[in-house]
């Protein structure tokens, strides 16, 4: 794929390294989310920005963090706020938010039916190293992750980006045809009812799937063109 201009490079949760290339807007934060399986629960657990994680608090309605500890070179602030139950019953209760703070960076979950001592407990659970580019969440002790990380962007005039490896479990998601071949990989098209057209994009070891703006999905294999993305060193 041919490109100019802009550059950026964001790291994600499992430690890959993803550099995009090209004329777009790549100017947006990215976050990367990851699930931790520890005693029994699967967590999700999501890295950005501190202010990305300070705008995650409050639009989960955590008004203010009780308590501060020191935990991996950083500070974990818990808070409470009253949320929508995962089981999608549309009950409400009250949960704990935990976002652990590094020099820049940051990485945040919230946790039902939980004191601050349960997210000193499961930030335990992992080890962090924060870089210039984000920061690594590594499972430690009986902790795992059952499945690669992702990171998340929005793309101006693309929509939003989900990268994640390119692996034998990642490529479970692929359409079950052959995908129209471009520079360094393979362009799917398909679409989710209700939801319109997504775009897969397999490279030599990354997924990139291209959530677009309804009003511009046509527009999409046209400016993937455009746009770099490789997993570097």
């Amino acid at each position: 794929m041919g490109t100019s201009g802009r550059k950026v490079v964001h790291r994600s949760l499992d430690g890959v390294r993803v550099r995009l290339s090209g004329p777009h807007d790549l100017g947006r934060p990215c976050t990367s989310v990851a699930r931790i399986a520890d005693g029994g629960r699967l967590h999700e657990i999501s890295s950005g920005t501190r202010a990305d994680a300070l705008a995650w608090a409050e639009d989960i309605g955590v008004e203010r963090f009780d308590e501060e500890f020191r935990v991996q070179d950083g500070r974990l602030r818990v808070g409470r706020a009253e949320a929508a139950h995962d089981s999608g019953t549309g009950l409400r209760e009250t949960v704990l938010a935990a976002v652990w703070e590094g020099r820049r960076h940051a990485v945040f979950t919230h946790l039902y039916h939980a004191r601050p001592a349960d997210a000193v407990a499961f930030f335990g659970s992992v080890r962090l190293t924060e870089h210039e580019d984000g920061v690594i969440a590594i499972p430690r002790g009986r902790a795992r992750r059952p499945e690669p990380a992702e990171l998340v962007k929005e793309v101006p005039e693309l929509g939003l980006l989900e990268i994640t490896p390119l692996n034998r479990q990642t490529r479970r998601r692929l359409p079950s045809w052959r995908g129209a071949p471009v520079a360094g990989g393979e362009l799917f098209q398909d679409s989710v009812e209700g939801q319109g057209l997504y775009f897969l994009l397999t490279l030599k070891s990354l997924l990139v799937t291209v959530l677009p703006d309804e009003d511009r999905a046509r527009e999409v294999p046209g400016r993937l063109a455009g746009l770099a993305v490789e997993a570097i060193p």
